[in-house]
C-alpha cells in the first residue's frame, strides 16, 4: 500500500473510523497491489452523470480509482487495504460552500433570538462578562423576525452605558451601535457616507438612531479593536475543523486571506480554498477601491495573484493532496439587501412606495470595471440581490464578452429577485447563480411586505434557473445565514419553510423547491466546475481527489425532514479522515 506523507503530520493516515442498480466498475489502471482503502455498503451519490449511484468505491494515493458494486470493489482489496463499511449510510462528494466570509476573526455574542427581552438578556450578560474598557461586539440580530422595526441606540445605552457596542445584523450589511460609538466616531446626521450608505436619522429629533447601513459602517470600522494575528491564527484551526465536521472540504471564500496562507504554510489546511479578492466594506482592504486606473488595479491584482501562487507552490503540499488555495476571482458589489431596503429593484418596494434602492456602483461604472477585469482574465463575482441590480450585472457581463480573455464562467451572488426577462440570460451568458437557500427561508418573515404579490414569482427562483440550463450553486454566506451546515441549507432548498413559524410553517412557493440530487450538485460539482479545479474535485469520479462524506444516516426517497439533523459521520480529504464523529 502506498505510504502517505502529510504536511507537518496533520493529515496523517491514522484511525479509520468505520471498519439502485449500479454503474459498471471503473478502473484508472491495473494495480499490482490493492487500493489504500475501499468504502463498501454505501448509498453512494457520485454526482457523476455517467454513474450517478453506486454501492462502493476504491481510493489509491488520495484519488478515486474505481466505482462499482460491493462485490466488484471488495475484489480489488488485499490484506493491506483499509475497509470502511458505510453501513448503508448515504455517501456523497465533499461539500463545497460557494459563498463564505469565513475567518478566525469572529464575534462571540450571537443575538439570533426572537424578542427584545432576549436581546436585552444576552447583551446584559455579555456586558457583565467583559472587563472595563472592552468593546461589546456581537452579530446575527434580526429585527424582521420580531417586529420588523429597527432598534435604537437608546436600547443599548440603557444596558451598556458608555461601553462602546457594535452589533452586526445577520445580513452583514448594517450595524447597530450605541451613543458611545457615535460620539467616538464623530457621527452626525450630516456626516458624509459612501454611495448606498445611510446614517439612519430619527425623523423627530434629527439625530442618528444608532443604525448605520452599508458604507456608513466604514465610519466605525477602523475604531473596533481587532484580535491580534496570533489570536486569529489560533482560532482558524478550530474553525476549519468545525467546517470539516459539517462535511465541508472546499470553500469559495471572501475574507482576509493572509490568515489562511499562514495555516496553509503550517500544514493545517484541510479545505480547498477558492479565494476572492474582496475587502468587504473596508476600503483599506478592497483592491477595487484603491486609487489608480483600472489598468493599474488589474496589474496589482495579477501581481498579488502570482505572489500567492508562488507561496502555495513552495509548500509542496498540493502535490500530495491536490489543489489547496488560489486567488481565483474578484468580487464586486452593486446593491445591498432586501431586509433594510438597500437592494436595488426594478419596481418600488411595496412598503416604501417610490423607493427602488440606491446603487453602490452606477451601472455604467460597473460595466467598466467588469470589462477591465474580464479583459485581464479574471473571473468576476458580483453581489446583486435586487432584480434591478441583477439586470445591471448581466448587462455588464454581456458588454464585457467581446474583450474577455477569462476562461471561467462569471458569477452573480445571491440573485434573490430576478425578472422573467433576465431569467434565460444566465445560461445564454454563461453566468453562474451563486445562492443561499437559508436567505430564502429567513426572508419569508418579510418578503411579502417588500414586494407585491404579483412579483413573488421573481423571488428565489432556483428551479426556474435550473430549468433554463443555468448553473446554480449554493453556499451559506456565513455569517449572514443561521447555519454553515450544508445539509441544513440543502434541506431549505428542498422544503422552503421558515424555521420560526412565518407563513404558518408552510413551504413558500414550493414550485421552486429542488430535489436532493439537485441540491447536492449545487453544493458539490457545480461550485467545483465554476473554478479551475472542476476536473479534480466535486464528484466521486475516477481520477479525482477523494474528498467524500459519510452522512449520519440514509437519505430517503422521498427525502424527509431528518435531513436537517442527520449530521456527518465522517469526512475524508484526499482519502484521509479529517473528521470522525464520536
Amino acid at each position: 500500500m502506498t505510504a502517505y506523507r502529510s504536511p507537518q503530520g496533520l493529515l496523517g493516515k491514522a484511525g479509520w473510523a468505520m471498519s439502485t442498480s449500479l454503474g459498471a466498475l471503473l478502473f484508472a489502471t491495473p494495480a499490482l497491489a490493492g487500493p489504500d482503502l475501499i468504502v463498501v455498503n454505501g448509498d453512494v451519490y457520485t454526482v457523476d452523470e455517467e454513474y450517478p449511484r453506486a454501492e462502493a468505491f476504491a481510493v489509491e494515493d488520495g484519488k478515486f480509482t474505481a466505482i462499482g458494486t460491493n462485490e466488484e470493489i471488495r475484489a480489488l482489496a488485499d490484506s493491506e487495504t483499509e475497509v470502511i463499511d458505510a453501513g448503508g449510510h448515504t455517501v456523497t462528494p465533499g461539500f463545497i460552500d460557494s459563498h463564505a466570509h469565513f475567518s478566525g476573526d469572529s464575534n462571540r455574542l450571537n443575538l439570533y433570538v426572537q424578542s427584545h427581552e432576549e436581546w436585552a438578556r444576552l447583551i446584559r450578560e455579555e456586558n457583565e462578562r467583559l472587563a472595563p474598557g472592552e468593546w461589546l461586539l456581537g452579530s446575527n440580530w434580526d429585527h424582521t423576525i420580531i417586529d420588523d422595526v429597527l432598534p435604537t441606540k437608546e436600547f443599548l445605552d440603557a444596558i451598556v452605558g458608555d461601553r462602546p457596542a457594535v452589533l452586526t445584523h445577520i445580513d452583514g450589511h448594517f450595524v447597530w451601535v450605541n451613543s458611545a460609538v457615535i460620539k467616538l466616531a464623530g457621527i452626525t446626521a450630516d456626516t458624509p457616507v459612501p454611495p448606498g450608505g445611510q446614517i439612519v436619522v430619527d425623523p423627530e429629533t434629527g439625530e442618528p438612531t444608532g443604525i448605520l447601513k452599508e458604507g456608513a459602517v466604514d465610519l466605525v470600522r477602523a475604531l473596533i479593536p481587532r484580535p491580534t494575528d496570533e489570536q486569529r491564527y489560533a482560532a482558524l484551526p478550530a474553525a476549519i475543523h468545525y467546517a470539516n465536521s459539517l462535511g465541508i472540504t472546499g470553500m469559495h471564500n471572501m475574507a482576509a486571506y493572509d490568515d489562511w496562507l499562514h495555516v496553509l504554510q503550517d500544514g493545517g489546511l484541510t479545505m480547498r480554498m477558492w479565494h476572492g479578492f474582496f475587502g468587504g466594506f473596508d476600503p483599506a482592504k478592497d483592491p477595487m477601491r484603491q486609487p489608480g486606473s483600472m489598468e493599474e488595479k488589474v496589474a496589482n491584482l495579477h501581481a498579488e495573484q502570482q505572489r500567492v501562487r508562488a507561496l502555495v507552490e513552495a509548500t509542496g503540499f498540493e502535490d500530495e493532496v491536490g489543489p489547496l488555495f488560489e486567488m481565483g476571482f474578484v468580487k464586486l458589489i452593486n446593491d445591498g439587501v432586501l431586509s433594510v431596503h438597500t437592494a436595488v429593484l426594478l419596481d418600488a418596494y411595496r412598503d416604501q412606495p417610490g423607493w427602488t434602492g440606491a446603487w453602490f456602483v452606477e451601472p455604467e461604472d460597473l460595466a467598466t470595471e467588469v470589462s477591465a477585469l474580464e479583459a485581464g482574465g479574471f473571473q468576476v463575482a458580483i453581489h446583486s440581490i435586487g432584480d434591478g441590480a441583477v439586470h445591471a450585472s448581466l448587462d455588464a457581463y454581456e458588454k464585457a464578452r467581446a474583450g474577455s480573455t477569462a476562461t471561467l464562467p462569471m458569477r452573480i451572488e445571491h440573485v434573490e429577485l430576478l425578472s422573467k426577462e433576465d431569467l434565460p440570460r444566465f445560461n445564454e451568458l454563461n453566468v453562474v447563480a451563486s445562492m443561499t437557500p437559508n436567505h430564502m427561508t429567513k426572508a419569508v418573515a418579510y418578503i411579502e411586505e417588500r414586494i407585491e404579490p404579483a412579483r413573488e414569482d421573481r423571488a428565489y427562483t432556483w428551479q426556474s434557473l435550473i430549468d433554463t440550463g443555468a448553473t446554480v450553486m449554493f453556499g451559506a454566506d456565513g455569517t449572514t445565514s443561521m447555519y454553515l451546515d450544508p445539509l441544513k441549507q440543502m434541506g431549505d432548498a428542498m422544503y422552503r419553510t421558515n424555521h420560526v413559524g412565518f407563513n404558518e410553517g408552510e413551504p413558500w412557493h414550493s414550485e421552486q423547491a429542488l430535489t436532493f440530487a439537485q441540491a447536492l450538485k449545487a453544493y458539490t460539482l457545480s461550485p467545483a466546475q465554476t473554478t479551475s479545479w472542476g476536473d479534480q474535485i466535486g464528484s466521486i469520479t475516477q481520477g479525482k481527489w477523494a474528498d467524500f462524506v459519510i452522512l449520519g444516516g440514509t437519505v430517503g426517497e422521498p427525502v424527509d425532514p431528518q435531513i436537517f439533523d442527520m449530521g456527518i459521520k465522517a469526512t475524508y480529504f484526499a482519502g484521509r479522515p479529517v473528521f470522525e464523529a464520536e
